[in-house]
């Protein structure tokens, strides 16, 4: 057969094979009278991910509404719709592909009911597969396994490392406002160097290496070919990248540089991984202290004093292997490292334009702080006190969440799923994707100004004492860290660092856009809103054009 006779016939099977395969997944779909709406193409399909830009804007205009699966099909699509689909189609809905069926859940209670049934609605094994790639992890271990992994690392996140979360990010956010505060035109790079601030938060509270925010890269360690600190940043800033080619057997040099940068750096994170797990265990043997509260430090050592507890037949099943440790490490970096990065800049964007909400929380610094400095050393008795520095974090991650879809999985059950009074089985095999930038916008929860950001929402005042108190969140319908028994178990670093950040940002200063020629200052802050709302989907919410996010700080004049 020739090449073109297999091209012909190739352009004839994919055809038919995919419209099978999407009349069989749609007869599945019926069955659960559920709405139902119909995609030709899978958003996950690499080829679509490619082509999507160039043939999306061609379909759209399809006569008879037959584009309309373009406002579905990619990436991301959540955070352009903000819940118009379930406006058309209900709080729960079906999106038939060619490959899966897909229930996209933007209801609250059945949101609350997903995370707690986790048996059962399990994560999804078609994301597992790339969160793997250091080691099993807690973020992709399922039932016994994920309860022995959670056991030991979430004895990490303790009150200890809480503490040197905050003295890091003090530390990193003075050192970047120093830079900022240098450059009177105003800047440019808020989003980079917001990158740089959590790439070194989660060095130093979570490997125990320091670095300062603007300094030099470091020279790599004997043995090594790069640092520490450039092969996490090149894991980090090429994060897709990384997950695409972690599985690559190729020669290196057929590969072009950039991927043959990336597996280097993979290989130089793991062998610095290896070193500080071997080290660490050995001091633990020792009877060494841990020299600081960082996590790689934390789980090692919790690990080690689980086996102690049982027998030997039991130490494989009590404690964590290498790889297990590796890819915790992994995990907990990427989930907070561009998640926490983002939600700063968005936070900082947003304060410019709200001159009113920095006041707010200037107030709150004041009475906390008065005049003097922020420490390092001042975690346990301040950081309780900044609610509305929390509250900036909890309004941010309301309109600006980092994630759109919070996959889930049936598994090869069926599953039962209460939605108001109906109760629907939902198919074997089926992907769900629990739609939080719908339900943190849900006006039953959040009002009539639900799509306005107002963090003030999260206070609530004592009217005998003027005392004020952090506003619970509604069950189901406030989702960044996730929910249940699997609620994110770095949710405390987070916030933590974030508003460590913003007392240090905000306490003697206030961010301003940069107001363009002919513009009022009322026009430049809508011009930036609109700036930040132009975001897309990755790995988190980006902004498109963050250079255009140009910022000015000033000093606050003493009063």
């Amino acid at each position: 057969m020739s090449t073109l006779q297999l091209i012909l016939l190739g352009s004839l099977v994919i055809p038919l094979w995919t419209l099978c395969t999407l009349y069989f997944n749609y007869q599945i779909a019926l069955k659960t009278k559920l709405p139902v709406v119909i995609s030709p193409v899978s958003p996950f399909n690499p080829l679509w991910i490619a082509l999507r830009p160039y043939l999306n804007p061609i379909l759209a205009r399809l006569p008879l509404n037959l584009g309309s699966f373009t406002a579905y099909n990619y990436l991301g699509w959540a955070w352009d719709d903000k819940g118009r689909l379930h406006a058309i189609h209900g709080p729960v809905f079906l999106i038939v592909t060619p490959t899966e069926n897909q229930l996209i859940v933007g209801h609250a209670e059945a949101c609350n009911s997903i995370f707690k049934d986790w048996r059962n609605f399990v994560k999804n094994p078609a994301f597992n597969m790339v969160l793997d790639i250091f080691g099993p992890n807690v973020g992709t271990a399922e039932g016994n396994d994920w309860q022995r992994q959670r056991k030991i690392t979430t004895v990490a996140f303790n009150e200890s490392n809480n503490s040197l979360v905050w003295s890091e990010a003090v530390r990193q956010a003075k050192q970047m406002l120093r830079k900022w505060t240098a450059e009177p035109v105003g800047i440019a790079s808020t989003t980079q160097d917001t990158n740089l601030f959590a790439l070194h938060l989660l060095a130093g509270a979570g490997f125990g290496f320091s670095y300062d925010f603007d300094s030099a890269l470091e020279l790599p360690a004997e043995g090594h070919s790069m640092s520490y600190r450039g092969a996490l940043g090149t894991i980090m800033g090429n994060i897709f990248l990384t997950f695409a080619i972690s599985s690559l057997k190729f020669p290196a040099y057929v590969l072009p540089r950039k991927i043959r940068q990336v597996l280097e750096a993979m290989k130089e994170f793991r062998s610095y991984m290896a070193e500080i797990v071997a080290t660490e265990r050995t001091a633990y043997g020792r009877g060494e202290g841990a020299k600081s509260a960082n996590l790689m430090s934390s789980i090692i050592r919790a690990s080690e004093a689980a086996g102690e507890q049982v027998g030997k037949e039991e130490k494989a099943r009590s404690t964590l292997t290498d790889e297990e440790i590796w890819g915790n490490l992994f995990i907990y970096n990427v989930a907070g490292h561009e998640t926490t990065a983002m939600t700063l800049a968005y936070a900082i964007g947003i304060l410019a334009c709200n001159p009113t909400w920095q006041d707010w929380v200037k107030e709150e610094l004041d009475n906390v702080f008065g005049s003097g400095e922020i420490k390092e050393s001042q975690y346990q008795e301040t950081y309780p006190l900044l609610k509305r520095c929390l509250a900036i974090l909890y309004e941010t991650l309301r309109l600006y969440a980092p994630l759109n879809g919070i996959p889930r999985y049936t598994g090869n059950v069926h599953q039962q799923l209460q939605v108001d009074s109906e109760l629907y089985t939902i198919p074997p095999h089926t992907a769900v994707f629990l739609n939080n930038v719908a339900v943190q916008c849900d006006k039953r929860f959040w009002g009539p100004n639900s799509r306005t950001w107002c963090p003030g929402r999260w206070i609530q005042t004592n009217g005998a004492n003027d005392v004020e108190t952090f506003a619970q969140t509604p069950a189901g319908a406030y989702l960044p860290w996730a929910s249940g028994p699997r609620v994110c178990p770095g949710k405390k670093f987070s916030q933590v660092e974030f508003v460590a950040a913003i007392a240090c940002l905000m306490h003697q200063h206030r961010v301003v856009p940069v107001v363009g020629e002919g513009e009022t200052k009322q026009q430049a802050q809508e011009r930036l809103m609109k700036v930040m709302a132009d975001s897309n989907m990755t790995l988190a919410n980006k902004i498109n054009h963050p250079k255009s996010l140009v910022l000015k700080w000033e000093r606050r004049s003493s009063r």
